[in-house]
């Protein structure tokens, strides 16, 4: 049976981070129906190493400094670590492209001891404006190099894997769409006890269940939290949004958009909260949000949105060709524009409550039907055995 070695992300158990949750949830589901897995784990040189096993998946750590180049460090030395165990008809599995042409001389190893490469591109990275111009070009160049490299490539989402059809003329017999997963989660998983703690959390901004928006993700220009932030502090909507993200406060992004809102007429209607890292706290918090809004821009299946659908959220989100692939027919979708940001929360609160009680059941029914863990890890599952994934037509449909 052939041995399957993920690396690329940050390591398990999972802190944060979608690649680190899609490592845990699919490697801990393979592991535990008998498949030998291996997960590469970062550790900076002062940091002592951790378990060797996690729920069945053995742990490999690699040391790398922590500055700028530390993926790149990490993944080469993941790489190396891999080759050394391998044996002809293993997959190793690189989850994102940032190591790029420095995976060459590993690469050329492994394909000379008979060990597949595959490889996960995770979006379009270097789309995102938050990255210098030299970085941008850097992951481009990466990009194209490392897909062409793969013995296959799992692509999130179907509108990835026809870019990458399209644009570098990968092949698309290499090519499988394996999205990403969420849990389902409803009220009634939650204790009363971290009711209470949610209640007590939303007095202290004088809210209660109902009252506010929230998003969720990271404080960065291409998930269009500032086009948002504007739209919130129009005249017309009344609700107040929770921005729940780490934030630093030197960070000029930051410092952008707290200006726009300390000096609007109403600096009081969005609230900067930092991150919530008590994940059942936080779940119970965006359970009593009427909506929750997604203006990820760059990538395929986002893990925040699947997860806002297995939570039920009434999702607005930002009209992509990934997000309405994953969402279809399960929110409401606003274009890149002020305006047109507040006319689709106007309509939101316009809705019934069984209108918006539909939009959520029928995020939870896509969760429950496509985007979950366990069909994906079959999907893994039957790729390690040779057979290709299996494919329902509801995310093409939406597409």
């Amino acid at each position: 049976m052939r041995s399957l070695f993920i690396v690329g992300s940050q390591g398990i158990p999972a802190d944060y981070g979608g690649l680190e949750t899609f490592a845990d949830e699919t490697a801990t589901r393979l592991a535990s129906r008998g498949l030998p897995v291996y997960v590469t784990c970062e550790k900076t040189p002062d940091e002592p190493a951790g378990p060797a096993e996690y729920k069945g998946v053995s742990l490999l750590y690699v040391e790398a400094p922590d500055n700028n180049l530390r993926t790149i460090i990490a993944d080469v030395k993941a790489l190396w670590r891999c080759y050394r165990l391998a044996d002809p008809g293993d997959v190793v599995y690189l989850l994102g492209y940032g190591v790029g042409p420095f995976a060459w001389p590993m690469l050329k190893a492994l394909k000379a001891k008979g060990v597949k490469f595959w490889l996960n591109p995770d979006g379009l990275e270097w789309k995102r404006p938050r990255w210098p111009a030299w970085a941008r070009f850097y992951l481009r160049i990466s990009e194209r190099f490392l897909l062409h490299q793969a013995d296959r490539v799992i692509c999130d989402a179907a509108a990835i894997q026809a870019h990458h059809q399209r644009r570098w003329g990968v092949d698309p017999s290499a090519t499988e769409v394996i999205e990403y997963g969420a849990p389902v989660v409803d009220r009634d998983d939650l204790s009363d006890a971290v009711l209470a703690r949610r209640d007590e959390y939303l007095a202290e901004y004088d809210l209660a269940p109902g009252d506010y928006y929230t998003y969720v993700g990271r404080f960065v220009p291409d998930n269009n939290l500032e086009l948002m932030v504007r739209g919130m502090l129009d005249d017309r909507i009344e609700r107040r949004l929770l921005i729940f993200a780490k934030h630093d406060t030197d960070d000029p992004f930051y410092q952008k958009i707290h200006t726009i809102v300390r000096t609007s007429a109403h600096p009081d209607k969005v609230i900067f909260t930092g991150g919530v890292y008590d994940q059942p706290l936080l779940q119970a918090l965006r359970l009593g949000e009427h909506a929750y809004f997604h203006g990820h821009e760059v990538g395929g299946t986002n893990p925040a949105l699947v997860e806002a659908m297995g939570l039920g959220s009434f999702i607005l989100a930002l009209n992509t060709v990934y997000n309405r692939e994953v969402l279809g027919d399960a929110g409401l979708f606003f274009g890149k524009s002020v305006e047109s940001f507040v006319q689709t929360v106007m309509k939101a609160e316009r809705l019934s409550d069984a209108e918006v009680q539909q939009h959520r059941e029928r995020a939870v029914g896509r969760v429950r039907r496509h985007y979950n863990w366990e069909r994906i890890a079959d999907d893994y599952e039957r790729l390690l055995l040779g057979a290709p994934a299996e494919r329902t037509t509801e995310p093409e449909a939406a597409w």
